[in-house]
């Protein structure tokens, strides 16, 4: 009998006495159903040497077997799936990584000194250079912790293709259009151009007056007039990437310059690159002030949300450098001190990590850690610099020099 005769010989009358009742048979696969005659509905005769037919207390299991017969392809299917692609080496990352920033570094320098000319042609140049970073950062996070890199002989130089690295990694976390992306990248190399007309103070040693400081913020403003030096750029282009360079120092409660501007009367670009600016210069250090510790910028620009930047900017900001960015210094639940290197997407607190010290603060052979794939370790708190300087003097020292990019 087929499986799908069953519910008919429910619903069929009963046989004549005369007639004896057809032997149980076990139900067969469903490819290769049992003809059934014409003039009867008793299955034919099983072939010679096959097996006896299951008994009928036996026929609500051969039921259920014969439904899961139909629903196996399926989960055979979702099986299937095709594996994702064993990730690179973090050798192999890291100087790919290191590969692209220098080129960064290389085309930030190279704007910043051509802009003092009467004309020059970088834009090209500069959207090259940004597409490889955004690229790279797709499919490679290690490149974000190059950012926390400054540079001795011009701290404008590492500001500059740091705070442009940030931002396009705010870009891609926030899903820009390729063409807004590529603008944000634009304006956030050339966001502090105007700068190199106040190269004395802003390399200043100690911090500045008030009187300095209101001089230096001329620097929006002068900006945005040097970008017509800039000569291979479509004029449409050019319109809008005045207007974002001219906003970036302005913040959304109206505290910032040139011209107060608050909430929606500030390009969404210019909140973006305002936001990446503020997080990389306070993650370096300055004559007056050592660096302050990532997370510590991060928790500092999550309370002041809506009066500094706006939910957005902050949003896009959490989520490409995590509540623990790249370059931050973490104690873990194992009492030995980390550093991360690298993210990883969709946990804000398991990145990966490379070990520094022990737990009594002694140092040892770097050795990377994914928390991801290590649930019993986890990171319990920031650890401060100035704790690092008093337990263990001679490595915070070694830390903080090899923060100084080293040309090869």
């Amino acid at each position: 009998m087929r499986f799908s005769d069953l519910n008919k010989t429910k619903s069929e009358p009963a046989a004549p006495e005369a007639r004896k009742p057809a032997r149980p048979v076990a139900v067969p696969a469903p490819e290769k159903p049992a003809p059934v005659l014409p003039s009867t509905r008793a299955p034919l005769p099983e072939p010679a040497g096959q097996h006896a037919a299951a008994p009928v207390a036996d026929r609500t299991e051969a039921i259920k077997k014969h439904i899961g017969a139909y629903k196996q392809p399926k989960t055979r299917l979702e099986s299937k799936a095709q594996p994702k692609e064993p990730a690179l080496p973090f050798r192999e990352l890291d100087a790919s990584a290191r590969e692209v920033y220098s080129r960064l570094l290389e085309t930030a320098g190279a704007l910043l000194k051509s802009v003092n000319q009467p004309y020059t042609e970088k834009y090209e140049a500069v959207v090259r250079a940004c597409d490889l970073a955004a690229e790279t950062l797709k499919t490679n996070g290690v490149l974000l912790n190059y950012a926390r890199y400054s540079t001795a002989e011009d701290y404008l130089r590492a500001h500059t293709a740091n705070t442009t690295l940030i931002a396009l990694a705010m870009g891609l976390a926030a899903d820009l259009e390729p063409a807004e992306l590529r603008l944000l990248g634009f304006c956030a190399m050339t966001h502090d151009i105007g700068m190199t007309e106040y190269g004395d103070l802003y390399n200043r040693e100690g911090r500045l007056t008030e009187e300095e400081f209101s001089t230096l913020t001329l620097h929006a403003e002068a900006g945005a007039a040097k970008l017509d030096r800039i000569v291979d750029v479509d004029y449409k282009i050019k319109d809008r990437a005045k207007r974002i360079i001219f906003q970036t120092h302005e913040r959304a409660d109206g505290s910032g310059y040139p011209d107060r501007l608050s909430n929606e009367e500030i390009d969404p670009l210019a909140q973006l690159i305002g936001i990446a600016d503020v997080f990389e210069a306070m993650t370096h250090p300055r004559s007056w002030r050592d660096a302050i510790n990532p997370p510590g910028v991060v928790k500092d620009l999550i309370e002041k949300e809506g009066r500094g930047f706006n939910a957005r900017a902050v949003k896009a900001l959490i989520s490409a450098v995590s509540i623990y960015p790249p370059g931050s210094l973490v104690l873990l639940s194992t009492g030995e001190t980390g550093r991360v290197v690298k993210i990883n997407k969709g946990s804000l607190t398991r990145p990966l990590l490379e070990t520094l010290l022990d737990a009594d603060f002694a140092q040892i052979n770097p050795v990377l850690i994914d928390l991801m794939e290590h649930p019993m370790t986890s990171i319990e708190r920031p650890l401060e610099i100035s704790e690092l300087q008093e337990k263990n003097p001679k490595f915070a020292a070694k830390l903080e020099l090899g923060r100084w990019w080293v040309e090869w």
